[in-house]
């Protein structure tokens, strides 16, 4: 596919209204800066100029700055995080990075870039730092201080975490963009679209029961990750049983209780997360009064209930849990909340 086919490709498929209500909710819920680009790094959709940084990509002594007509800051950036993202670091140490936009039947190649940050990885340099680099590289720092002071300062696991979810939902948004275009054009006699023809109805239902799938698995196994736990399981609220909660994805758990697990709103740990919006954090036998008798598994030494919560409702419970002394789950709350409102912006 030529440069322009794919352009042209990049733009049916990322629909702006759509994209702008998708990354404005990302950003709020990050508190980072995101634009996307076309394979040449031309803009298809801006930042936000006035939040997170948003002056720092419009500064072309920091190398961030992509331009409406043509753009060389994407040569700036390096194979990162096991070569699938990209990631440019600027002189004064901040940090943006580059989720390929892909589609099937292109031949690998990304149609596009979403562009995360600038952010601060693990920690703020001192002021005289900022000023020592910034003289070296002619760079007015006084003017753009409070720009970088206005930065999200984010751990490395912390910034894969949010990559490796940004990454499947925007790969399950395009590939349902290139579905129902498929489905379009195939209605008007159209074969322009590079996508297997005989795709039908029923393939955009069953594609996005899929697409959630992988999005919980990827928020379970992000979350195991950064918490140090080895067990865990999403619920979610099945209209179809009545609104109870069953284990829809799990990692270290017995098939059997996979499968036979059903509880109520309110019912047990998990119910009562749920029913009252609020997570519970347990170390061994000691918890909330009100959940000490639920407590009935003295090998676990750590676990987390917290729920899930959309844009309206209560989507589902996450568990965590682990039989080994230390863990990292209180350190991470805060970051696990920033990924499950992330997800549930757009399921």
């Amino acid at each position: 596919m030529n440069m322009e086919n794919s352009r042209q490709l990049a733009l049916k498929l990322i629909n702006k209204e759509k994209w702008w209500d998708i990354l404005s909710r990302f950003i709020d819920v990050l508190r980072i800066n995101i634009f996307i680009v076309d394979d040449k790094g031309v803009i298809i959709l801006p930042p936000e100029e006035g939040k997170y940084g948003g002056r720092l990509l419009t500064d072309p002594s920091l190398g961030f700055q992509a331009r409406q007509e043509s753009s060389e800051f994407l040569k700036k950036f390096e194979p990162c995080g096991g070569g699938l993202y990209l990631e440019y670091v600027s002189p004064l140490k901040l940090h943006q990075f580059a989720i390929p936009l892909h589609i099937h039947n292109n031949g690998g190649q990304p149609i596009g870039y979403m562009i995360v940050g600038p952010v601060i990885l693990n920690k703020r340099m001192e002021n005289t730092e900022y000023e020592t680099v910034a003289g070296s590289h002619n760079i007015s720092l006084k003017n753009i201080a409070n720009e970088i002071n206005d930065l999200r300062i984010v751990s490395n696991v912390m910034m894969n975490s949010i990559l490796d979810l940004l990454y499947e939902i925007v790969k399950n948004n395009i590939e349902l963009s290139g579905i129902k275009l498929a489905i379009y054009e195939r209605a008007e006699g159209k074969d322009s679209f590079p996508f297997p023809a005989a795709i039908k109805q029923a393939a955009k239902d069953l594609f996005s029961t899929a697409c959630v799938d992988e999005l919980l698995v990827t928020l379970l196994d992000v979350a195991l990750k950064m918490t140090n736990t080895e067990c865990g399981s999403i619920l979610i609220i099945d209209p179809e049983r009545q609104g109870d909660l069953t284990i829809k994805v799990s990692r270290g758990l017995p098939q059997e209780n996979v499968k036979n697990t059903r509880l109520k709103i309110g019912e047990g740990i998990a119910g009562l997360a749920a029913l009252e919006q609020r997570p519970f954090i347990i170390h061994g036998q000691q918890g909330d009064n009100r959940i000490k008798h639920l407590l009935k598994r003295p090998e676990i030494q750590h676990s987390l209930v917290m729920p899930l919560k959309g844009k309206r409702r209560i989507l589902g419970v996450l568990n965590l849990h682990t039989r080994q002394p230390q863990c990292s789950i209180e350190n991470n709350l805060e970051n696990l909340e920033y990924l499950s409102n992330l997800l549930s912006s757009v399921v």
